[in-house]
């Protein structure tokens, strides 16, 4: 059976995003912090929604890990995943933050030399 694909004004192959001007953040959390993150009745993650208005969603999954995608403005983004490490804090003292990039931008994160991942982890790492 084929599928015939409609051809809308941004092109057949432009990316699609829940929100015009967003940019997408997808981080993995360990699958026990998941429900402090979204919240009785999902009261967490909808209030990061309302003040922040961006869209945030928790996949489902059955694994040691569960993905988030955050899809706001950057400064947004920085304070949505600032007010998820609250709750990563009521459990342990130590955690890592994972962001799954893809790999086109994995150079501009590392930068030449590999200055800009050294810049990164001397701030964000505590002794």
């Amino acid at each position: 059976m084929k599928i015939k694909r409609e051809n809308h004004e941004d092109g057949p192959h432009s990316e699609k995003r829940s929100r015009h001007g967003d940019d997408q953040v997808r981080i993995l959390i360990p699958s026990n912090i998941a429900g402090a993150i979204i919240g009785k009745g999902g009261q967490h993650i909808q209030k990061m929604r309302t003040q922040y208005k961006a869209t945030v969603s928790v996949d489902d999954s059955q694994g040691p890990e569960r993905t988030i995608l955050i899809s706001a403005e950057l400064d947004d983004t920085i304070s949505i995943i600032t007010d998820m490490m609250k709750y990563y804090e009521e459990r342990d003292n130590e955690y890592d933050v994972r962001l799954l990039i893809h790999q086109s931008l994995a150079g501009c994160i590392i930068g030449k030399g590999g200055q800009k991942i050294k810049e990164v982890r001397d701030v964000s790492t505590v002794f």
